[in-house]
Formats: C-alpha cells, structure tokens, sequence
C-alpha cells in the first residue's frame, strides 16, 4: 500500500530522502551550486543546483534559433528538485501546492516567445538507494515529435 507524502520538513524520512538526492547530485552527476530549501512555505524540502548540461531543451523551440541563440539556450539554468520516495502516493492536490511553492522565474520560452510553465525534476528515491530522475511540468506540454 502506498504511504500518502509526509509534510513534517524536520521527519527522519524527509532528511534521508533529501540527503541522498543531495548526495547523488553533487558526486556522481557533478551539479554545483546545490541548495536545500526546507522553509514553511514549501509544501516538501526542495532543492535547487545547476547540472553541468542542461537537463530540457525543448526541441520545437530549438530548432527556431541559430546556433549563436542555440548556446544562450543551452546556458546552465538553475533546477528545482523534488526528492520523494518510490512508495509514496501523489494526489494532483500535492502536486499544485508544490508547483504553487516555487518562485517566478524564466522557464524558457516556446516558438511564439511565450513563457512556458513550470519544471521540476522528479528524484524518485528507491529502497536500495536507486535515484530515477523525470521531468515533470506544471500543466500540459506537447508531446515531443521525432
């Protein structure tokens, strides 16, 4: 059965998760400038850092850019990541508290130059330590087209 997401910042659960998403992050994906954000007024500890290589680029928007707007594009942008257990159970509740919980910002743009909404990077902690990362956005995006 599936454990509903604690919300006590200081639970033993919450600092482990947090600890080894930081963990992973900083020596075996080589992200830098790591910050762990455990105020009140996010619903879960988060955190925040820059990966060495852009973790989305959406390619609709690429391709409309030259190269030279290519590696703007390509600049390292801060993440947010949410670490959480491969048990716990999310409602969409949950998730609009968190998505609600992070501050504006540039999310990039789309082809029309409108900002797109808001990311995070999903840390999915398993029992035996295994970190699976996944994009997950704030409201409906285009499915990529290959």
């Amino acid at each position: 059965m599936s454990a509903p997401p604690p919300t006590d910042h200081s639970s033993p659960h919450l600092l482990d998760l947090l600890q080894t998403v930081h963990k992973n992050l900083l020596h075996q994906a080589d992200w830098s400038s790591l910050e762990i954000h455990t105020s009140p007024s996010y619903p879960r500890p988060l955190i925040t850092g820059l990966p060495p290589d852009p973790v989305y680029i959406d390619p609709d928007s690429a391709s409309d850019y030259s190269a030279d707007d290519r590696d703007a594009l390509e600049r390292k942008q801060q993440e947010w990541v949410l670490p959480v257990a491969l048990r716990e159970k999310w409602t969409l509740r949950k998730w609009a508290e968190v998505f609600d919980s992070l501050p504006e910002g540039f999310w990039g743009l789309n082809k029309e130059g409108v900002e797109k909404g808001k990311r995070l990077l999903l840390a999915v902690v398993s029992e035996d330590s295994t970190i699976v990362h996944y994009i997950v956005h704030d409201g409906i995006v285009k499915p990529r087209q290959n």
